[in-house]
């Protein structure tokens, strides 16, 4: 009898474990983004199981779809956004996170505001690169692309005037500008002046009832 005892209590701390339910976690950098701002989201696991994380997002037009499948290696990860929010990517409103993994589940929601905050999308530092580092983009080829995005407000800056100076050529110091940005020495709002200056001289043209 007393053997039996034994075995049992032996026996119970494995079980325990091994019918145990992972727990998981799902946090974001901020409750309230603003465009232009980066998100961080951060999962947080109780075990690994050697199964991946499934996160899905819900927009404000209640529409869900997978964000993304996360393998996991550690208990705590952390998943940063390689572009700030932008106008033509995120519309504002409450968004909702949810992850699911071995079984567990957890939400997290964050809110996104249009405060004037000017969030230029990623891709446009390709055109950048290419102006800066490619002999047959020139200045003009650049100017009128970034003209039309303005139009478009796919980039979108303060309302400009073309001002009484003007300028027949893009300045040195605007390449270098647009390379800080690309590099993410500056933010998005201080290279927005920079192409607002180049509308306010005449270099960039746009039709100013579309802005």
């Amino acid at each position: 009898m007393l053997l039996s005892l034994l075995v049992i209590l032996l026996i119970l701390p494995s079980l325990g474990q091994t019918f145990a339910v992972s727990s998981v976690t799902i946090e974001t950098s901020q409750e309230t983004y603003q465009y232009g701002d980066y998100f961080l989201m951060m999962v947080n696991v109780s075990e690994i199981t050697g199964n991946d994380a499934y996160i899905y997002i819900t927009n404000p037009v209640e529409r869900k779809s997978l964000l993304l499948q996360l393998p996991i290696f550690q208990e705590y990860t952390e998943v940063p956004a390689r572009s700030p929010f932008a106008a033509d990517d995120w519309k504002t409103g409450t968004y909702t996170l949810e992850v699911e993994y071995s079984g567990a589940e957890s939400s997290v929601q964050f809110t996104i505001l249009d405060t004037g905050k000017i969030g230029i999308p990623s891709w446009i530092k390709d055109l950048a690169k290419m102006w800066i580092n490619e002999p047959f983009v020139t200045d003009k080829d650049f100017a009128r692309a970034i003209g039309y995005l303005i139009e478009q407000e796919i980039i979108k800056i303060p309302y400009t005037e073309p001002g009484e100076e003007t300028v027949s050529y893009i300045p040195e110091w605007v390449k270098n500008s647009a390379g800080w940005w690309i590099e993410g020495k500056i933010s998005d709002t201080e290279f927005a002046m920079t192409l607002q200056y180049l509308v306010k001289t005449g270099i960039i043209t746009v039709n100013l009832s579309r802005i």
